[in-house]
């Protein structure tokens, strides 16, 4: 059902990519790590004080007990989301919408492959590189708490908090997804695609001010995001990787069905 020469190919056109987004966020994950340190971790906790409006839009508020709770304060309210956020918008349009834009899709159309199959593959890359960030950030994540706080790191919570994250990712790379099915303008990906994410990013920062702002964390699927839930044994968190395992997966599927049936511009 799939290319395997496309999926090499795919694979081998973003690898440096990957790179980069794995990068930034392995250099803000052994930082966070490290100022877990009570002689720095109070610098922190000076920010919170000194930019109230600014930590909180990024979700960097509350008081750590632990090291897991520490990371999840810290990581999980921007870095997390957003570094992955960017790497789904190139992937999609790396992927898929330069290819319909340039006219690039008849090239791959003419090789013995029907128009689903190429898509398929597109989108088992997405899925495949997605994972393997966070794959790899959850390990970069575990070496550094070990090397630095042996035994301090709730292990089998932070596999889950990542597991959640992960199926949030999957998710949000769906909406990026759709548009780019449905619209044969690389413009129009950006604008719908990548704006919705964008738009939805900016609702969960007001959301978290709180106050007269916080309707806004009904108004973006970053809410679904169970974090919290997770960190403090709260029920809820099961539930809530149930609904965005759904959305995402009506949002692919979505999108196979309208890349199908649009006109190509061949």
């Amino acid at each position: 059902m799939i290319s395997l020469p496309l999926l090499k190919r795919n694979l081998a056109q973003t690898w440096k990519i990957l790179l980069i987004i794995l990068a930034a966020m392995t250099m803000y994950t052994t930082v966070i790590i490290y100022m877990y340190d009570p002689e720095l971790a109070h610098m922190l906790n000076d920010y919170q004080q000194a930019l109230p409006g600014m930590m909180t839009a990024v979700g960097m508020t509350g008081i750590a007990g632990n090291l897991t709770e520490f990371v999840h304060i810290y990581l999980y309210g921007f870095i997390m989301l957003v570094f992955p956020v960017i790497f789904l918008i190139i992937l999609g349009n790396k992927l898929l919408a330069h290819y319909v834009d340039t006219g690039s899709m008849a090239v791959l159309l003419s090789t013995p492959n029907s128009r689903i199959r190429i898509l398929v593959t597109q989108l088992l890359t997405l899925l495949l590189e997605t994972a393997l960030l966070i794959a790899l950030i959850t390990a970069i994540g575990i070496v550094s708490c070990e090397s630095l706080f042996p035994g301090e790191l709730d292990i089998p919570v932070y596999l889950k908090l990542n597991a959640a994250l992960l199926l949030l990712h999957l998710m949000l790379g769906g909406i990026g997804f759709l548009p780019a099915c449905i619209f044969n303008d690389s413009k129009w990906y950006f604008f719908v695609g990548a704006g919705l994410l964008i738009l939805f990013f900016l609702f969960q920062m007001l959301g978290n001010m709180g106050g007269d702002l916080e309707f806004f964390r009904y108004l973006t699927p970053f809410t679904l995001f169970p974090g919290e839930k997770i960190v403090s044994g709260q029920d809820g968190a099961a539930g809530s990787c149930v609904i965005m395992a759904v959305i995402g997966a009506a949002l692919y599927g979505s999108g196979v069905v309208c890349f199908g049936r649009k006109d190509l511009p061949l």
